[in-house]
């Protein structure tokens, strides 16, 4: 395997000078104050914005996160739009994680219905020893496309509950 390449000071240094030498100039001249900033002046580099940092926390975030920072921003007084899809009015999963929505849509399923993840499973014909469900209610770990698929049918199964 190869060993990955550090991305130093030192090693963007080198690029400024063979690929930009007079951002090199700038930064040896003191124009720049740090090595990142000429980076950045160089196009080597893109400052990572609120939003970015945003957007990756959110995709790294748990179901139960997510659920909890939509709580929040409700009761900050932000107006969220209800999630639609071209299946039906709930999104199933965004990124293969499930949404919020569906997450507790399909516990008070199981709940009414006083239903196991295994159970849900083998109604959605898979073993009921496939923990894809309960690991994604649980923990928010990614789901295949087909047990997602499998989701939305069941959720329209069990819309009366």
């Amino acid at each position: 395997m190869a060993k990955k390449q550090v991305r130093d000071n030192a090693y963007y240094e080198e690029r400024l000078q063979h690929e930009h030498p007079s951002v090199y100039a700038d930064l040896q001249a003191g124009r720049y104050r740090t090595v990142s900033e000429a980076v950045i002046a160089a196009g080597l580099k893109h400052i990572r914005t609120r939003l970015h940092e945003m957007k990756n926390s959110w995709s790294k975030a748990t179901t139960a996160e997510q659920a909890e920072f939509l709580r929040y921003l409700v009761g900050s007084g932000v107006t969220l739009p209800a999630p639609v899809s071209p299946s039906g009015p709930l999104v199933v999963a965004a990124n293969r994680r499930l949404t919020p929505a569906s997450s507790l849509r399909i516990k008070h399923i199981m709940a009414k219905r006083q239903l196991k993840p295994g159970d849900v499973m083998f109604e959605m014909g898979y073993l009921r020893l496939n923990a894809s469900v309960g690991m994604a209610l649980a923990r928010g770990t990614r789901l295949n496309p087909d047990v997602i698929k499998s989701l939305e049918q069941w959720l329209a199964k069990n819309s009366s509950v």
